[in-house]
């Protein structure tokens, strides 16, 4: 496992720095923290003058950088594999995408500031908008964990148990995990009103399909080591993930991330974007 973790300092990165006691040790383990300095808000200022408070401003906060970057790798666990550290300039969320691709990454780790809805909706996020745009699978650490037992695993189809099952090969965890595997059928909340327009001998077969291919996944992660079982619920997607996360104290979420667009991506994307706003526990977005 490559692995990228991005820290700024804050509860939400020290959260995400000791989320690497619950993640195996990997091949190479790069830190980064990213200089965003922020503009000289008076145009009347001499030219000369801006660039020298822009210096100053610059290297004051590079200083204040290397000491985030210096903490994190001391509160890393033992062993954590070949670790780098980075510091770069720019916008946070443009350098993190950058150098996951760059850098070959399996995991992007960071803390979920930002994550608000209110925040979101006014500045932007950074987590937000990697985890939407990152070429690799991303983990938003939403609180303190230092141990993986618990994993929600919601899937809409094979190809999303498939992925999963392929990130998971690669042990990304230090420790087996107790694994739910959920798959939700929507009648509650169709996407089109035809609920009531499903006949019970078509909502039996597709409950039976959902639990075939649910415990298949679980048969596999059970090879693997981990304890897994299927798990099939008529609801509204998101509120369901939401609740069995809940009933089941899941330390993460992991779903796979859809390549969609149009009018599908708005519809079925938003469902995850939910689960990610409203949800307590860390998510696991899985890119394969």
């Amino acid at each position: 496992m490559k692995y990228l973790l991005a820290v700024d300092g804050s509860d939400q990165s020290l959260d995400a720095i000791r989320a690497f006691e619950a993640l195996s040790p990997g091949e190479s383990l790069v830190v980064l923290h990213v200089v965003n300095v922020p503009g000289i808000p008076y145009p009347a200022m001499g030219a000369g003058v801006a660039k020298d408070l822009s210096m100053a401003v610059e290297k004051a906060m590079r200083e204040e950088g290397e000491r985030v970057i210096d903490q994190a790798v001391s509160l890393l666990p033992l062993h954590p594999g070949s670790v780098a550290k980075r510091l770069e300039n720019g916008a946070p969320a443009e350098v993190i995408l950058t150098m996951a691709q760059d850098e070959g990454t399996d995991l992007v780790v960071l803390g979920a500031r930002g994550m608000g809805r209110i925040r979101e909706q006014v500045f932007g996020s950074v987590s937000h908008r990697v985890m939407t745009h990152a070429p690799c699978s991303t983990l938003i650490v939403k609180k303190p964990f230092r141990r993986i037992q618990q994993v929600l695993i919601p899937v809409e189809s094979q190809e999303d148990g498939e992925a999963v099952v392929r990130f998971l090969n690669k042990n990304p965890f230090r420790e087996p995990v107790s694994a739910t595997v959920l798959h939700v059928i929507p009648f509650s909340e169709p996407v089109w009103p035809v609920g009531a327009m499903i006949s019970p001998e078509f909502r039996k077969e597709m409950i039976g399909y959902g639990e075939k291919f649910t415990n298949g996944i679980s048969a596999e992660l059970n090879q693997m080591g981990h304890q897994a079982k299927g798990v099939v619920v008529v609801g509204a997607p998101s509120h369901t993930i939401m609740e069995e996360a809940t009933k089941h104290a899941a330390d993460v979420i992991m779903m796979r991330t859809h390549s969609r667009s149009g009018v599908s991506r708005f519809l079925l994307g938003s469902v995850s974007h939910s689960v990610v706003h409203h949800t307590e526990s860390s998510i696991l977005f899985v890119r394969e």
